[in-house]
C-alpha cells in the first residue's frame, strides 16, 4: 500500500511506519550534521591564506596573502613567528602589519604545539607538531630536543623548527620570483622572540647575496645568553640536533655579524605565560627585567653590542598586536639596519 507523502510495505502498521519514518529522518539528520562539520574540516585546511611549504620531513603550513610559489615584487619581506598558543589558527598581527607597511609581503609559519590542540579541542591530525615534553606548569622545564622555540624537532621527525626558517630563505632566494628583493626580517613576539633571539644565534638559513636578513626578538620570556653552562634556551649546553655541532666560535660570530632588535613594553611586568622555571628566574623577575639583563649581558660584548638594537616600546605591556604596529619597529622594517629612533636606548 502506498499513501500520498510516505512509504508504507504491505503487512506493516501504521505504528510501525512512523517509527520507521522517524528514524530515516533522524539518520538523516545526523549524516547532515557530518557532512557539515567535514565541510568546516575542509575549509581549515583550504583556508585562502594557508599554504603548505613544501621540501620538509612533514606537511607545516604558513599565514600568507599569497603562496611563495606566487613571488613578490617588493624589496622586503617579514617572516612572522607567532606566539606559545599559536600554530593552529590565522596570525591576526600578520595582516595588521602588512597592511601597515604598505602590502610588504608578510608570511608566518605554523609550529603547532600538542597542548595547543588541546586547548583548542581538535583532534590531533597529521601535522607534525612540537613540545610532547613540556606541561602546562611553568615552573617546570621540558627538554630542549623537541621545543619549536629553540630549533627542536617536531615529534616523531626528524626537522626542526629551524629547518622551516632555512626552507623558506632558499625560497625567497628565487631571484625569479623575488626580483627586486633586498631585505629580509624575522620578527618574532613573546615566544616568537624568543624563537628569534636563537635562531640568531645558530640559524643556517641563506637567502641571496645583495639581500639583507635582520631580526627583530621581541617581549621574549627568556632570551640566549653566551654561556656555555646553562641549558639550552638560557644558555648553550645541550643544544638540539639542529646545531648540536655548531661549534662556540660560530655561535659567538653569528651574533658578532647580524643586526638584532631587541624590544620589550615598558609595562611588561606581569607573570602571564612566563616561564618560571629555575633558569629562567635566573634571567630575572618578568620580561622587562630579563629583557634590561639581556642588554647588560650584550653590553659584555662589545662585537656583539654593536649589532643589537635594545628598544622599550613606551606604554604597552605584552600586546603584540600595539608590538607590531609600534612606529619604531615599523620604522626598523621599513628603513636601513638601525631604527631611525634610539631615543628608548636602555643604559648598559
Amino acid at each position: 500500500m502506498k499513501q500520498e507523502g510516505i512509504f508504507t510495505t504491505s503487512g506493516i502498521s501504521a505504528t510501525a511506519e512512523v517509527a520507521f519514518c522517524t528514524t530515516v529522518r533522524m539518520i538523516w539528520k545526523k549524516c547532515l550534521i557530518v557532512v557539515m562539520l567535514l565541510s568546516v574540516t575542509i575549509a581549515a585546511y583550504s583556508q585562502p591564506e594557508v599554504f603548505e611549504l613544501d621540501g620538509l620531513a612533514g606537511p607545516v603550513y604558513y599565514d600568507a596573502s599569497k603562496a611563495l610559489e606566487e613571488g613578490d615584487a617588493g624589496e622586503i619581506v617579514v617572516v612572522m613567528i607567532h606566539g606559545w598558543g599559536g600554530g593552529l589558527t590565522p596570525l591576526k598581527s600578520r595582516k595588521k602589519l602588512e597592511d601597515a607597511l604598505g602590502g610588504v609581503y608578510v608570511i608566518s609559519p605554523r609550529f603547532p604545539r600538542l597542548q595547543t590542540f588541546d586547548n583548542k579541542n581538535l583532534a590531533v591530525d597529521d601535522r607534525p607538531h612540537w613540545n610532547e615534553s613540556w606541561s602546562s606548569d611553568l615552573t617546570v622545564r621540558g627538554v630542549a630536543s623537541d621545543d619549536w622555540r629553540g630549533g627542536g624537532d617536531a615529534d616523531g621527525f626528524r626537522m626542526s623548527s629551524f629547518d622551516v626558517i632555512d626552507r623558506i630563505f632558499s625560497k625567497l632566494a628565487d631571484r625569479k620570483l623575488y626580483p627586486n628583493l633586498k631585505k629580509v626580517v624575522l620578527a618574532g613576539f613573546s615566544a616568537g622572540g624568543q624563537f628569534v633571539s636563537r635562531y640568531v644565534a645558530v640559524g643556517r638559513g641563506k637567502v641571496r647575496r645583495g639581500v639583507r636578513v635582520e631580526y627583530a626578538a621581541m617581549s621574549g620570556s627568556t632570551y640566549l645568553f653566551f654561556d656555555p653552562e646553562s641549558p639550552w634556551h638560557y644558555g648553550l649546553d645541550g643544544r638540539p640536533r639542529y646545531c648540536a655541532g655548531t661549534s662556540l666560535r660560530r655561535i659567538m660570530s653569528n651574533l658578532c655579524s647580524r643586526r638584532v632588535f631587541y624590544a620589550c613594553g615598558e609595562l611588561d611586568t606581569g607573570s602571564v605565560s612566563l616561564d618560571m622555571c629555575q633558569q629562567a628566574q635566573g634571567q630575572g623577575l618578568n620580561r622587562r627585567e630579563r629583557f634590561e639583563n639581556l642588554q647588560k649581558h650584550v653590553h659584555a660584548y662589545p662585537r656583539w653590542e654593536k649589532m643589537t638594537s635594545f628598544y622599550l616600546i613606551p606604554g604597552i605591556a605584552h600586546e603584540a598586536g600595539k608590538a607590531y604596529l609600534d612606529p619604531v619597529f615599523v620604522d626598523f622594517i621599513r628603513s636601513g639596519s638601525q631604527p631611525a629612533c634610539q631615543s628608548r636606548q636602555l643604559e648598559p
